[in-house]
C-alpha cells in the first residue's frame, strides 16, 4: 500500500523450543548405553538431534508477526507461504492472555477481534508491547478518516 510502513514486528518467545531442546539434551543418554560399540551409539543420537533440529523449525514454521501504520500481517510458512492480513480500521478489540509462566518469562497469546472473527497470536515475546503498538496504529488510522 502507498505510504505504508513497518512499525512492529513481533517474534515468537524462545519458550516454544523447550521441547525439542529437551529431546536433543535426553539424546545424550544414547553415549552411555553399555555393552555398544561408539558408532551404534552416536548414530541415534546425531539422528534424534537431527529430528529435534526439524521440529524447532517447524514450530517456528517461518512465522512472521508485523504491525504496519493500515494492517496486521502474518505469515507462515517455509516452502508455501500463507499470508493473513487483518486492516486495523475492522479491528474492535485486543486481549492478551498470559499463564504464571507467561508472566514471568513475558511471553503470551494477543487476541485481536474484528465483528466476524478473533485472530489469536500465540506464544509472542512481549504481548503487550505488541498490543500497545495494534492499539497506537488503530487509533493513528481511525483519526485519520
Amino acid at each position: 500500500m502507498v505510504n505504508e510502513q513497518v512499525v512492529y514486528e513481533a517474534n515468537l518467545h524462545y519458550i516454544v523450543y523447550t521441547s525439542p531442546c529437551l529431546v536433543a539434551l535426553l539424546a545424550i543418554g544414547f553415549l552411555f548405553i553399555p555393552d555398544l560399540e561408539w558408532m551404534w551409539r552416536i548414530i541415534p543420537m546425531l539422528a534424534v538431534w537431527l529430528g529435534a533440529f526439524i521440529w524447532a523449525i517447524a514450530i517456528n514454521g517461518g512465522k512472521q508477526y508485523v504491525v504496519t501504520t493500515r494492517r496486521l500481517i502474518f505469515k507462515r510458512g517455509i516452502i508455501r507461504r500463507n499470508s493473513f492480513e487483518l486492516l486495523l480500521r475492522k479491528c474492535e478489540g485486543i486481549q492478551i492472555e498470559q499463564s504464571i509462566m507467561g508472566r514471568i518469562l513475558n511471553y503470551g497469546s494477543v487476541l485481536v477481534t474484528t465483528g466476524e472473527a478473533t485472530n489469536r497470536y500465540d506464544h509472542i515475546k512481549n504481548p503487550l508491547k505488541f498490543s500497545t503498538c495494534i492499539n497506537q496504529q488503530i487509533d493513528n488510522v481511525k483519526n485519520d478518516e
